[in-house]
C-alpha cells in the first residue's frame, strides 16, 4: 500500500516530495478491509477497521489527519474486558465519489459520506451525510449545500 501512495505522490507533487518524510495512511485492524479507489487523494489518514470495512470511492480528497473509525467498544464491559470487547462487524464506512474531508475530520462508523459532500476541518461525523451537503461541528451538522 505504501508503494501505491508514493507513486500517487510522484504523479501529483513530482520532485517536491521527500519520500522519506511522506505521510502515508495508517491502518489499525485488518488491512484487507480498506478499499481506496484510483483517483482518491489520501495522505496521513487513520483507517480503523476493527469493527467494519472502509470503502473510499474515486476522487475523494482527504486533508491531513483525517480519521475513519469503524472500531467501537462495549461500554457495559469493565476493565480488561472492555479492551477486548470490540465487535468484528457493523461499523462500515463508505465515502462516495468526489467527497472532501478536510483536515482533522473524524468519521465514526457506521455511516456513509455522500457524493460530493464536504466535511469541514475538525468535524466529527456520527451519522450519514447526504450527497452535496456541507457539514461542520461536533457532532457534525449540515451547514450548507454544495452548489
Amino acid at each position: 500500500m505504501r508503494k501505491f501512495f508514493v507513486r500517487l505522490a510522484d504523479r501529483t507533487l513530482g520532485h517536491y516530495v521527500d519520500h522519506r518524510r511522506l505521510n502515508v495512511p495508517l491502518v489499525f485492524g485488518p488491512p484487507e478491509r480498506v478499499t481506496v479507489a484510483d483517483g482518491a487523494v489520501v495522505w496521513d489518514t487513520l483507517f480503523n477497521t476493527v469493527s467494519g470495512t472502509i470503502d473510499v470511492e474515486p476522487y475523494v480528497v482527504f486533508g491531513h489527519g483525517v480519521m475513519l473509525l469503524t472500531g467501537r467498544h462495549d461500554i457495559a464491559q469493565r476493565g480488561e474486558a472492555r479492551v477486548h470487547a470490540a465487535p468484528a462487524t457493523g461499523g462500515d464506512i463508505v465515502v462516495e465519489e468526489g467527497a472532501w474531508l478536510a483536515s482533522r475530520a473524524m468519521v465514526l462508523g457506521p455511516c456513509r459520506i455522500g457524493r460530493d459532500a464536504v466535511v469541514a476541518a475538525g468535524a466529527v461525523v456520527t451519522s450519514d451525510v447526504p450527497a452535496g451537503a456541507i457539514v461542520a461541528g461536533v457532532p457534525a451538522r449540515q451547514v450548507g449545500t454544495v452548489t
